[in-house]
């Protein structure tokens, strides 16, 4: 059991060979050994503390680990074995941050922590990931988005993000929760919020569902104070923030797999649908940017939209051809929206 103790050690350390990694993976992937193992990660976290393990640590140690199988696995390009190694762990361990989540670790990449306790969460185009940070908060991930944060919280719990995540903030009146964007610092102590900050884009947004937060850029000048149901839109030219009365459900329900728009134009539902279903959609005639668009989808294909798109809009669609590459995978979709002119004037 002491070998098996190193390995786990050097395993955790990120100091591992080939044969630490196999001897886990082993350990992991055998439930009669579930006793044992779930006994060597007690010890591993009593290596650090005399205390008793909290049960936030030990889902801590179990999600690190699971961090360091994904990564093994992504490394040597063996996606086969990933999903079944995968599919034996989530049955062993049973984590609620893994329940419902597969996609998660198929697709998700988590780096490994540096010398500086951070870790980092990649969330792929096309996918939506649940997190859950070491002080209790937790939230969702959209596609395309990446979240930096401390291994162990200290006195202040700060967060980094690109693209576009839901929070539900632990509230700590001592210890106030904030997120970075590139243009914006959010400070909360705890709050139910949705942050949009994708990179290359002219805006970034912050819309709160419930509670209270403040908002500032990075060098500490205040944007604004929000409340319930209220939206800031930053204008990244301009540096011009704007406040506004929004229903917040309307864009938090993407953490409900709901696409939601409300009298969006035709630019946002193709950069939106984009982003959902990992696909180019491109505008090729500009009148369409002069109508606007509300619907609900819950979890429905892309073709299913595109034909209501058609249907309810003065569109046409088409959609290239995809050829194989030479590695034998595909290019992302590319779908082109045109005007219908037989159908304008219905729309006018």
């Amino acid at each position: 059991m002491e070998t098996r103790m190193q390995s786990l050690r050097r395993f955790f350390g990120n100091n591992y060979s080939r044969k630490d990694y196999l001897t886990v993976m082993e350990m992991v992937s055998d439930p009669s050994r579930e006793e044992e193992f779930r006994q060597l990660l007690t010890a591993q976290w009593h290596e650090g503390s005399d205390e008793a393990v909290p049960d936030q640590e030990v889902e801590n140690l179990l999600f690190r680990l699971q961090q360091r199988i994904v990564s093994e696995e992504i490394r040597t390009r063996n996606n086969k074995k990933l999903l079944y190694l995968l599919q034996k762990v989530a049955a062993i361990l049973f984590l609620p941050l893994l329940l419902g989540s597969l996609g998660y670790f198929l697709f998700l990449t988590p780096r490994p922590e540096s010398s500086a306790g951070m870790a980092e969460i990649e969330c792929p185009e096309g996918v939506r990931t649940r997190f859950s940070l070491p002080d209790g908060t937790t939230g969702y991930l959209n596609s395309g988005s990446t979240l930096s944060y401390p291994v162990h919280f200290r006195k202040n719990r700060s967060v980094a993000l690109t693209g576009e995540a839901f929070f539900q903030v632990k509230e700590d009146k001592k210890s106030p929760f904030t997120v970075e964007t590139p243009h914006l610092a959010i400070r909360v102590t705890g709050t139910i919020f949705n942050v949009i900050a994708y990179p290359g884009e002219t805006t970034e947004e912050v819309i709160l569902e419930s509670g209270s937060l403040q908002i500032s850029q990075p060098e500490g000048t205040a944007v604004a104070r929000l409340t319930a149901n209220q939206k800031v839109k930053l204008d990244l030219s301009s540096g011009t923030a704007t406040k506004s009365e929004v229903i917040a459900s309307q864009y938090t329900g993407w953490t409900e797999g709901k696409l939601i728009f409300r009298d969006e134009d035709m630019g946002q539902v193709a950069q939106r649908l984009s982003r959902w279903y990992n696909a180019e959609i491109l505008i090729a005639d500009s009148r369409l940017l002069e109508f606007t668009f509300y619907a609900t989808f819950l979890d429905e294909p892309l073709d299913e939209v595109l034909k209501l798109l058609a249907y309810t809009t003065p569109i046409l669609y088409e959609e290239e051809k995809r050829l194989p590459r030479q590695d034998g995978s595909f290019p992302r979709r590319k779908i082109t929206l045109r005007l219908n002119p037989a159908k304008v004037k219905k729309f006018i």
